[in-house]
């Protein structure tokens, strides 16, 4: 009786964690045939880049914006790289919204200052609070500037000097538009096997889902960097607000509420560094996914209630809604290895709809990255399989962090905005938050290696990748928490003893010695 009871619950879980990852793969796929249909908006987004810009004496004003956080190694890097960008320098507001806690600000100060000197208007704003963290920089840097047009680029991105050029046209030509966004390149995509997978999943994103939308005329929702707003389409949006990890998705379904549109530029190219570590791309992904269900809390019930078409509400939630699929695949993924020990067999049914969901969704992943790869990188067949079964793995690995941070968000937890690391030049960075341990991974990894040996399925080419990838990111993961102990370790008791010697002052009292070794007395 027990085992029918427990096969009847594996079962419906198994049938839902297969359907969520069936929709999910259903929602990318339909975005990978908007992609190939090439909507005719393609061609109105290319006449309005290219309808000549102004004489420089009618330009409008633009305030680029630089947020940072304890960014010492490419602070310089993006102040002169927004400096050089080619727009009348009466015309220009440089302001680097500068939040951080090192040594950062002295180097931000003096690049500042020697813009200043050269007859750049250029301005260092420095909060000590970080309220509101980046979405609350951003929000008082407007509040310092009256410029209709704002440009934004996070530190480890180097717009080229053309940006403004190329992505105002459209703006100036287009009143119902309220963003243009540039596509994301990179600075280090050959520097390890984990930037090649991230540069293999941007260029997905960038090169078919972004343009899908765009052309399709969808909402394009900003990527928080390379982007250019009207000035009043962020206002008529209520502004910055920090309630999600991701205020950017936040700000952009917000103005298309209240009627703005966005548009995609995928041949406007702005280079980036790719976190270099797993740790780094960790905490990164588990951001995003988080504030993307956030916002999916936030704002579906007003889309939905919205005159919007059917058409764009259901975009809308497949877009938000899409980090879901980690945790079904978490749920699909320890039940299709730990029932055959309970001696559990999936229903016919069940297992049709998760080869289903399993051939549909890696097919579509494929069709995405070497569309993408096709177009922006003329890779081959056999240099593209290699990288996307990394990339695959890894993603895998990645789940439990990602799944955790949907689980929060559909709880309504809230957690710190943690940055992602970056080195520019320099060979580590002294920048450490959200170290985890790995161990989830790594049991999780090991126990379905048992499990796999003990009782072979028909999900072997589809969990042995996933299998590697919890083992690569736990490795990764636990092998930093150990290197990290010993400094962890006296961080802990350097706080015990400080919080002895508050309770007890006479412990931290002065103490004079003779030269003879006693104690001095007065």
């Amino acid at each position: 009786m027990i085992g029918e009871v427990l096969s009847v619950i594996v079962n419906v879980l198994m049938a839902f964690a297969f359907l969520g990852i069936g929709l999910v793969s259903l929602h990318l796929a339909w975005i990978v045939g908007l992609h190939f249909r090439r909507h005719p908006g393609a061609g109105r987004g290319a006449e309005a880049r290219g309808a000549p810009l102004p004489p420089d004496s009618e330009l409008p004003t633009v305030l680029v914006q630089l947020p940072m956080f304890n960014e010492r190694y490419v602070a310089c890097r993006v102040i002169e790289a927004a400096a050089a960008l080619d727009w009348p320098r009466d015309r220009l507001e440089i302001q680097v919204l500068d939040d951080s806690t090192d040594d950062t600000t002295s180097i931000a100060e003096a690049a500042v200052e020697e813009l200043r000197r050269a007859g750049v208007n250029a301005n260092l704003l420095h909060r000590k609070d970080r309220r509101g963290f980046k979405a609350g920089a951003l929000e008082a840097g407007l509040a310092c500037s009256n410029a209709p047009y704002v440009a934004m680029f996070d530190a480890d991105f180097v717009p080229p000097a053309d940006f403004l050029r190329r992505a105002l046209p459209p703006l100036l030509n287009d009143p119902g538009l309220g963003l243009v966004q540039g596509r994301w390149d990179h600075l280090n995509p050959r520097q390890n096997f984990a930037t090649r997978a991230q540069a293999m999943m941007m260029d997905a994103h960038f090169g078919v889902e972004q343009t899908a939308r765009s052309w399709s005329g969808l909402t394009v929702p900003f990527n928080g960097t390379c982007g250019v707003w009207l000035r009043a389409a962020i206002d008529d949006a209520g502004g910055w607000y920090a309630d999600t990890l991701t205020e950017d998705l936040d700000l952009s379904f917000r103005a298309r509420l209240r009627g703005w549109r966005s548009r995609f530029l995928v041949d406007l190219p702005v280079p980036g560094e790719l976190p270099s570590s797993l740790n780094a791309w960790r905490i990164q992904q588990f951001r995003w996914n988080k504030g993307f269900v956030q916002v999916a809390r936030k704002l579906l019930p007003a889309i939905w209630r919205s005159h919007l078409p059917l058409v764009q509400k259901l975009a809308a939630t497949g877009q938000m809604l899409q980090p879901c699929i980690f945790l079904c695949a978490i749920v699909a993924v320890a039940n299709a290895l730990f029932s055959p020990l309970l001696g559990i067999t999936l229903a016919p049914e069940v297992g049709l709809l998760g080869l289903a969901a399993a051939v549909g969704g890696v097919g579509t992943a494929v069709v995405m990255a070497y569309q993408s790869q096709r177009l922006l990188r003329d890779v081959a067949v056999w240099p593209f399989l290699g990288r996307f079964l990394v990339l695959f793995s890894l993603n895998a690995g990645l789940a439990f962090s990602n799944a955790r941070g949907v689980v929060e968000a559909l709880a309504g937890r809230g957690s710190a905005f943690l940055r992602t690391p970056k080195r520019g030049g320099a060979r580590r960075t002294s920048y450490r938050a959200g170290v985890a341990t790995g161990l989830p991974e790594l049991l999780f990894g090991l126990a379905g290696l048992g499990a796999l040996a003990l009782h072979p399925s028909w999900f072997l080419p589809f969990l042995l990748p996933s299998l590697a990838g919890f083992l690569c990111v736990g490795g990764a993961a636990f092998g930093l928490w150990i290197a990290m102990l010993p400094a962890r370790l006296w961080q802990y008791w350097s706080s015990r003893l400080r919080r002895r010697r508050s309770v007890f002052p006479a412990l931290s009292a002065p103490r004079a010695w003779s030269p003879l070794g006693r104690r001095a007395r007065s």
